[in-house]
């Protein structure tokens, strides 16, 4: 049986808006009175994963009385989720999200304010600004971007006196020569079900995806005018070399973390799927690390792919009569992040990115020194997801399968031209529909029935990642956002369930009294010195008590030591996402209601 791996992005309102706040054009500018010196500003809300210090810091400098909130999302899927809180409009004053979503042009417009006549866009590449109009407005203004490469261990090349690549020939030739020193050629990402349709569609962009032709294709295949063998046949030949060759490996267990590890242990040359940071140590010490492109053959269509980290925006909302004192600081908050200290508050000095202003340079001491000049040169492709949202998951997970020499690539190829025929017919697979928003603790007791269910468990302890005095950490196994009124998909539930694409169900066994006792203490997390503890949520099968002296299966979504210990925690070996799958497929995709949260006898 093959592992289920899946994956898992009104004009004339500005108008008015720039009449009462005084800050609408660029020859206006964003000046404003705002309210009275001694009135404290309302919060602007901003959702993010982790604490934004610097952000407050680079606003409060300039602008003291702005004040910004974060509402936490630690989720695995941020893409589906900031782009559906873009679609109903149920978003925060500061929108943040990944992908320019230009292919949802009717929410963008009705949902999102147009920025394009202020004068911080003055700030940015032309070029890329110009990659994200729609119909002449801008909606959303893009951060830095992050550049997906390999990379080789420069600090193990020097010593041996190895030169780097610069085509797949010279890597061939190369090789030779660091097998016989005894070191690794290369380790790879390939946990995620993303990164098997990704490494496909990075080599096919040195074999002309990105070129008009290639783009072509894309529309025509998307419409159901070509097949894929059209776009993917030879760079699926391509990547059997890389396979053959060993710079491509077909493991199931090498997830971006353990990868990492591996290379860190600095005895391997080639890391595919990119590296966590450009260092050996997280304090810039040991080894250090270089980008390589997606070699072609040749070395003349070099890649490297590129996507826009982070996106940001202001909501439509802000523009209604009440709210002018919140649209003139979130017009601030943009200021600010149109700036490089802006941009830069977002990242931790260990990661590096490409800035989208204008002025930039990059610092000579960038891992990207040595490749910008590549880049500007046309060296780049944009990483594709808008547009395949409807067969990527799929798709990778059985190019994963290919690369553990599970699938033909006939097979390959064949499955995708079918999952776009059932994709142009049906729209992406429905689970439930859903007519109403449904909170945290809601989605948490969803979560909590379906997995105990398919784990046959008693109860359930969901933990939330809430809003806590936490010092910027957020709970990454619990529960973040909610349920929106949308198709519920599965790319949906992997955006607010804790197992994501392809976790496991984890269950303990323990009396009922310290169930409950657990229940109240909540979920703490320690990092760096720092600790926060989230709260949970009790689920019991049939509504009942827990008698204090039973023993019982509890499902657990956020476990610490003590509890892992006490309840002698197991791996279920089912999948989350699967057990979603089971449960609305056995019970005929039923709507979601109150009564279906309901966990039943």
């Amino acid at each position: 049986m093959k592992r289920m791996k899946y994956i898992k992005y009104a004009v004339t309102v500005l108008l008015t808006a720039a009449a009462v706040c005084g800050c609408g054009t660029k020859d206006a500018g964003t000046a404003g009175s705002g309210a009275d010196a001694g009135q404290e500003h309302e919060p602007l809300t901003i959702l993010a994963n982790s604490d934004i210090d610097m952000l407050k810091s680079a606003v409060s400098e300039k602008y003291p009385e702005v004040r910004l909130e974060v509402i936490p999302y630690n989720g695995k899927n941020w893409s589906r989720f900031t782009c559906d809180q873009m679609i109903t409009g149920d978003m925060p004053d500061i929108y943040n999200t990944t992908l320019a979503w230009l292919n949802y042009p009717d929410e963008m417009k009705a949902n999102l304010m147009d920025l394009s006549t202020y004068a911080f866009t003055d700030n940015y590449d032309p070029t890329l600004l110009s990659q994200q109009e729609l119909d002449g407005g801008l909606y959303l203004l893009p951060s830095k971007y992050a550049v997906y490469s390999c990379a080789y261990n420069k600090t193990l090349f020097d010593k041996y006196g190895w030169k780097a690549p610069e085509s797949f020939e010279e890597l061939k030739a190369l090789a030779p020569k660091i097998k016989k020193k005894g070191v690794r050629l290369a380790v790879t990402n390939t946990f995620n079900a993303g990164q098997g349709f990704q490494y496909v569609c990075n080599l096919a962009d040195t074999i002309g995806l990105s070129s008009i032709k290639g783009v072509q294709w894309q529309k025509d295949f998307l419409s159901g005018k070509a097949d894929a063998a059209e776009g993917f046949g030879e760079a699926m030949d391509y990547m059997q070399e890389w396979l053959d060759f060993g710079l491509l490996e077909g493991s199931d267990s090498l997830d971006g973390k353990s990868s990492f590890e591996i290379f860190s242990e600095g005895n391997t040359a080639f890391a595919i799927g990119g590296v966590d940071r450009w260092t050996q140590n997280e304090d810039g010490t040991g080894d250090v690390y270089a980008p390589m492109p997606y070699l072609s053959r040749d070395g003349s269509q070099n890649m490297y792919i590129t996507m826009q980290s982070k996106n940001f925006g202001i909501s439509k909302k802000l523009t209604e009569k009440g709210n002018e004192q919140k649209l003139e600081d979130a017009l601030h908050v943009m200021e600010v992040l149109s700036t490089e200290e802006g941009q830069n508050s977002f990242y931790n000095a260990n990661t590096t990115y490409i800035s989208s202003l204008r002025e930039w340079e990059v610092d000579p001491s960038s891992p990207y020194a040595s490749c910008i000049e590549d880049m500007k040169g046309g060296h780049t492709a944009p990483l594709l997801y808008t547009g395949w949202e409807g067969i990527l998951a799929r798709a990778g997970e059985n190019l994963l399968d290919y690369m553990n020499g599970e699938y033909t690539k006939e097979e390959v190829l064949d499955t995708m031209d079918q999952l776009r025929d059932e994709w142009l017919a049906n729209g992406e697979n429905v689970l439930s529909e859903v007519d109403r928003k449904y909170s945290q603790k809601e989605a948490a007791q969803l979560v909590g029935k379906v997995f105990g269910e398919a784990a046959g468990a008693d109860c359930a302890l969901i933990s939330l990642n809430k809003a806590v005095d936490n010092c910027g950490i957020q709970n990454g196994d619990g529960i973040s956002g909610y349920i929106m009124p949308l198709p519920l998909t599965e790319d949906r539930v992997v955006s607010i369930m804790p197992t994501g694409w392809n976790g496991n169900i984890m269950t303990v066994s323990l009396k009922g009294s310290r169930i409950k006792e657990y229940a109240k203490k909540g979920y703490k997390i320690e990092n760096d010195g720092k600790s926060a503890v989230f709260p949970y949520e009790l689920f019991v099968k049939g509504g009942n008590e827990l008698s204090d002296e039973a023993e019982y299966k509890a499902v657990v979504c956020g476990a610490d030591e003590e509890l892992r210990t006490e309840g002698n925690i197991q791996d279920s070996g089912i999948q989350g996402l699967q057990a979603f799958r089971d449960f609305f497929n056995k019970n005929g995709n039923p709507a979601m209601t109150e009564e279906l949260l309901k966990w039943n006898e």
